[in-house]
């Protein structure tokens, strides 16, 4: 069990570590484009739909490893106060809310990747690049999403039965 935990730790670390070189890109983009448009007064087309997948992306597959960091914005007003093992109770119980939750996001998800990559689905701009990429990259964030929470439930279980961390 611990392996399966580390594994889930490690990959949802790793792709948080790479990913976050994507935000020097999206600096250096936003920085190219105000330096284009305003210096040399020819905006360019494609960098603002470039930050935007970019961001997007950070967003996307940063939440994974913003979760393992405990790095989640929650409703501390109650929860802050409790013991380790009431707050592993109260992680416990909201599970199943989330559980529900990234279910439908997985399948809805699902279903959009899959059709945006049988039209070759693109944004239809002037620059035009291609979205589905994008999706698929949703549907992975989830997933690593999914299988965050469920090692951290997994944990709060543990230290709930035997009181000492898995």
């Amino acid at each position: 069990m611990r392996k399966i935990l580390s594994l889930i730790d490690g990959t949802s670390t790793w792709i948080g570590k790479v990913t976050s070189g994507l935000t020097l890109a999206v600096a250096f983009m936003i920085s190219y484009e105000i330096f284009m448009r305003e210096v040399l007064l020819k905006p360019t087309v494609w960098v603002s739909e470039a930050t935007v997948f970019g961001c997007g992306l950070l967003y996307l597959l940063g939440g994974a490893w913003t979760l393992k960091q405990d790095g989640h914005v929650r409703v501390d007003v109650l929860y802050h106060g409790l013991s380790r093992r009431g707050k592993a109770i109260i992680d416990c119980v909201t599970y199943f809310a989330f559980l529900l939750y990234i279910a439908v996001m997985i399948w809805a998800s699902w279903q959009y990747m899959m059709q945006s990559i049988a039209v070759r689905e693109t944004t239809m701009s002037p620059w035009d690049p291609v979205i589905w990429p994008l999706k698929i990259a949703l549907v992975a964030a989830l997933i690593m999403v999914l299988l965050q929470q469920t090692a951290k439930f997994v944990r709060d279980l543990y230290y709930i039965a035997k009181g000492e961390e898995l």
